[in-house]
């Protein structure tokens, strides 16, 4: 069995896995996935979400949708003409 130093950096523990051979790779991969906590990971995915999506709100609080919508078209018809000049 291979041992490890546990004294390894995020970023030396990396690099040492890539070292090892495919198949134990493999083998960790799967022991790590069997670990997972799915259910804590989703949830943190959805606080984060429900975070980012408040904080554009309130960065964009009193802001007119119309005109939000309005500035969008005209950037994706400016980047259409720019792709369309470059490629033509």
């Amino acid at each position: 069995m291979t041992t490890a130093n546990t004294n390894l950096t995020f970023e030396q523990l990396v690099v040492a896995i890539g070292k090892i051979p495919v198949a134990q790779q493999i083998k960790l991969w799967r022991l790590l996935d069997t670990k997972l906590n799915r259910n804590a990971i989703r949830r943190q995915a959805r606080d984060e979400f429900a975070q980012a999506v408040e904080a554009i709100r309130t960065a964009n609080e009193g802001v007119n949708e119309d005109d939000v919508m309005a500035d969008d078209t005209a950037v994706v018809k400016q980047v259409r003409a720019e792709r369309r000049a470059r490629h033509g």
